[in-house]
């Protein structure tokens, strides 16, 4: 913008200096042509007094040497008829203008026409006497004058531009601070951020904004982590008392329909369950209460074990394992594990309408265990694959007709990075991998 503004400028000022410096020049010339006419007008007074056309004529032609650029010149009578009359040598005919009868001055394209009267001691008009002076050197002037002027703009432009590179840093570097700021808050969802800023105009006013914003925000999250938490707990109890009942109607109940009213209730409550479980670790995760209890268990048993129990509940498709090491330890909390594999699993299987096949599979390096889970549904968006783990996040595909909250992957990342591991999606020709790391060998 800075070198925008100051070519603008400076090409409207070049325009207006070259529109005057030429205005100016044709003013001094018709002020030269007129002053030159008046005095060949004074001098050829004896010469129609006495009807003298030769001496007329050696007047005209010694215009020929004083100005070269004079065209044409021509006295004229009181009755408007030729007197005496001169043409530039290697000049083609001449075509007098309307000019000679009546306008003392009149500029045509790169000509210019000047008439004088010329009039006697005793105020008598004798004749007229017109000039025709080619500006040949206009159009020179022009030239030169545009030239100049595109070769100082290209270097008011260079100047321009190198100091617009200098001087960024400085005018920016509050703003860019502001925006870095931003994206870090939009990035690591941390809206605890506030910037300190004392300046009073309007890249202040915006940080104040953006601070007060920041509060807000954040004071939402607390109340909404409050409600979460609360709300969890207090649907807990309850829960579990609907539950129990539930399950000796189940034992105790023969009759169908009631059988079948009572196993689907189970199943229902069984899915709340689920969502307070979830909804409770959110809880525990904001608040930095989430805890794990470290063990050394075989990994590999663990995952056979968790293929097994989802089959049981997905026999839609089938849960294969690929290139099984054999045992593999690792210093883990089991039930987060196991719980991290559930979520990936049921995920597999939930986002894979239409499939049949979910593939499982292990490798380590030395130092760290990579689980690879592999679906052939209906994949994730390039531009989602990090957004699908932000809390209730889902994907714009499948949120309408897949049922869930967004909150599985969002603790399932939290428990890597509490394994010092770590987790992420990768896109598929078809479907999607979901791979998570643990460290092994080590506590």
């Amino acid at each position: 913008m800075q070198v925008f503004t100051s070519v603008l400028v400076l090409s409207i000022f070049f325009l207006a200096f070259i529109i005057s410096d030429i205005r100016d020049y044709k003013e001094r010339k018709v002020n030269s042509m007129k002053s030159l006419a008046h005095v060949i007008g004074l001098n050829s007074i004896s010469t129609l007094e006495f009807r003298d056309n030769e001496a007329a004529k050696d007047i005209l032609y010694a215009l020929k040497d004083v100005t070269p650029e004079i065209v044409h010149a021509e006295i004229t009578d009181k009755d408007g008829k030729p007197f005496a009359s001169y043409t530039r040598p290697g000049t083609p005919n001449v075509n007098t203008p309307g000019v000679l009868t009546g306008e003392n001055v009149q500029l045509t394209g790169e000509q210019l026409f000047v008439t004088d009267n010329i009039i006697n001691t005793n105020n008598e008009l004798l004749g007229k006497i017109s000039l025709d002076f080619e500006l040949s050197e206009l159009e020179l002037i022009k030239k030169t004058k545009y030239r100049l002027a595109a070769i100082l703009l290209l270097v008011a432009l260079g100047f321009s531009f190198v100091i617009a590179v200098v001087v960024q840093a400085y005018i920016s570097r509050r703003l860019l601070y502001l925006v870095n700021n931003m994206n870090e808050a939009s990035k690591t969802g941390n809206y605890n951020i506030r910037i300190s800023d004392a300046g009073k105009d309007e890249i202040g006013t915006l940080m104040k904004g953006f601070n007060k914003l920041m509060q807000q925000v954040t004071e939402s999250q607390q109340r909404k982590d409050e409600f979460i938490g609360i709300a969890s707990h207090e649907l807990k109890t309850p829960l579990t008392s609907i539950k129990g009942y539930l399950d000796l109607l189940n034992l105790v109940e023969e009759k169908q329909p009631n059988k079948q009213f009572v196993q689907k209730s189970l199943e229902s409550v069984q899915k709340l369950e689920s969502l307070v479980k979830d909804l409770l670790d959110v809880s525990k995760i904001q608040s930095g209460q989430l805890q794990l209890n470290i063990t050394a268990f075989d990994i590999n048993e663990l995952i056979d074990e968790t293929i097994a129990s989802m089959q049981m509940i997905s026999p839609s498709h089938r849960i294969s394992r690929e290139n099984d090491p054999g045992p593999q330890m690792v210093f883990a909390d089991r039930q987060r594990i196991e719980q991290v594999l559930i979520n990936i699993l049921s995920n597999a299987v939930k986002y894979s309408p239409g499939e049949n096949k979910v593939v499982v599979s292990t490798s380590n390096n030395g130092t760290e265990l990579v689980v690879k889970v592999r679906d052939y549904g209906i994949g994730i968006p390039q531009e989602e694959l990090t957004d699908i783990f932000k809390r209730f996040y889902r994907t714009k595909n499948s949120s309408v007709h897949i049922s869930g909250f967004g909150l599985g992957l969002y603790i399932c990342r939290d428990i890597m990075q509490r394994h010092n591991g770590k987790i992420w999606v990768e896109r598929e020709e078809k479907g999607s991998s979901f791979y998570f790391v643990l460290p092994i060998n080590k506590q």
